[in-house]
């Protein structure tokens, strides 16, 4: 279906209205909604209502950046996949039109990045004209894709300057506003292609900036760490390949975090949602690392923060039923949480405190008098002292929300090489942090000069001795 993404000829701009779209009024099928009633009124209202056409363009990328342009057969120029929107919704008509262009190819609709109201003296109709990020799997190029030869000519991946500049200027336009909007964390409004003027307070929120990540460090003081499966706050939403790391998607607690969040506070937060438990104070800050964007994404500032000794973590306790992932085997040398009972000792990581049939120690009560109280299994502990477990639940992603096995203890001379590539030289950094009591500052990983992790050796400082 042709698109009205570009600038087409006179002659190609239609004259009836698009496929989907009704000439006459027609009264819809009744909504399958109990809670909404059917209203034929309603209904037949919106049915013979004027609207804009509205059209929808993807980006497409590569594993190297590079973005997918197409040449249309029904009209000269360059374009990007997309076209005219049915009667349908945005995003059911943007995959619809990659599959008629580009073939059965896997899909997925990401971000909304820029909106285009294109007024009606354009094209002779108004126009809503939407880009969205689209995600295949990667790698990919031209020869995997299957080209509809009634809808393409041609196909290409090119470097972003590349391929605006083989796009008509009006689509160009919208293209890189969108392209900017992806660099940030906004969708660019826009008026033919234009920037619409937002009030100050809008504009301030939209500026573009680094994602923001935290992760808390649970050591238990042996030598070993916690880490989790990446889940829906995993850092494998940043499409770095979390999932496909060598820990099979093993990742620090923690996750990206939101507008209003202090990177303390989220990262207590993500790190609880992604144990499946009640969020708990972080400890001290160890380390910081700004992370370079990859291409199409974002660059990342990551927080590592210390468990807070005076604030234990509660994991539900649940038995390990995940045979595929390699933390299930008992002999995993990784140590992984294997099935136990609410009344094993359970040791709580940087505190010493115990829970077992000998009563708790600490803050629940004095020593000199135990609890006889057994506790519940929703409420055992994350314990380096415990006998390995698994830790499942709906909030922390796993699929059905019970069984999996959501986190495990890790030799830490192990962990660094399960972890993605961004977040090992955080936790190795880190665990040198806790144990000086100092603060790592990296870039890309890599220690800053200055700091205690990156500070050079005495005697290239001038003076003394190396230690």
């Amino acid at each position: 279906m042709q698109p009205v993404s570009g600038t087409p000829a006179a002659s190609t701009v239609p004259r009836t209205p698009p496929s989907g779209i009704p000439a006459v009024p027609r009264t819809p099928a009744p909504p399958d909604r109990a809670e909404e009633p059917y209203d034929a009124d309603l209904a037949g209202y919106l049915a013979a209502h004027p609207a804009p056409a509205a059209a929808v363009d993807a980006v497409i990328r590569d594993e190297r950046g590079r973005i997918l342009v197409v040449d249309p057969v029904y009209k000269d120029g360059w374009d990007l996949p997309g076209g005219m929107v049915d009667d349908e919704g945005l995003v059911d008509g943007l995959l619809r039109e990659i599959r008629e262009e580009l073939g059965p190819v896997p899909a997925r609709a990401g971000r909304l990045l820029a909106v285009d109201d294109v007024p009606a003296a354009v094209y002779g109709r108004a126009l809503v004209a939407c880009v969205y990020t689209v995600r295949l799997p990667l790698p990919v190029t031209v020869d995997d894709l299957v080209l509809q030869r009634d809808e393409l000519r041609a196909a290409a991946f090119l470097p972003e300057e590349a391929a605006l500049a083989r796009l008509p200027r009006r689509l160009r336009r919208r293209t890189a506003a969108a392209l900017e909007a992806e660099r940030g964390a906004h969708t660019a409004q826009l008026h033919d292609g234009r920037p619409v003027p937002l009030d100050p307070r809008d504009r301030w929120a939209l500026l573009p900036s680094p994602a923001v990540y935290a992760a808390v460090l649970h050591e238990d003081g042996r030598g070993r760490v916690l880490l989790v499966r990446a889940g829906t706050d995993g850092p494998d939403e940043r499409g770095d390949g979390a999932a496909e790391a060598p820990g099979g998607g093993l990742v620090l607690p923690g996750g990206p975090l939101t507008a209003a969040e202090t990177p303390a506070r989220g990262a207590a937060r993500a790190a609880a949602r992604a144990l499946g438990t009640r969020p708990a104070p972080v400890g001290r800050l160890l380390a910081v690392d700004g992370v370079p964007a990859p291409p199409g994404g974002r660059a990342l500032t990551a927080h590592l923060f210390a468990a807070d000794p005076d604030h234990p973590t509660a994991v539900p306790d649940q038995p390990a039923t995940d045979p595929a992932h390699p933390a299930t085997d008992p002999g995993c040398a990784s140590g992984a949480f294997g099935p136990t009972g609410a009344d094993e000792a359970a040791t709580v990581p940087g505190t010493g405190r115990k829970d077992g049939p000998e009563g708790p120690e600490g803050p629940e009560g004095p020593e000199d008098e135990p609890s006889t109280e057994p506790r519940s299994d929703a409420e055992a502990e994350v314990g380096p002292d415990a006998e390995p477990r698994s830790t499942a639940g709906p909030e922390a992603g796993a699929p059905g929300g019970s069984g999996a096995v959501r986190a495990v203890w890790v030799e830490a001379r192990e962990a660094a090489a399960l972890l993605p590539d961004w977040q090992a030289p955080l936790l190795r950094h880190g665990l040198r942090a806790l144990a000086l009591g100092t603060v790592a500052q990296l870039e890309g990983g890599v220690p800053q000069p200055g700091t205690a992790a990156g500070a050079p050796p005495r005697a290239q400082r001038g003076g003394g001795t190396p230690e």
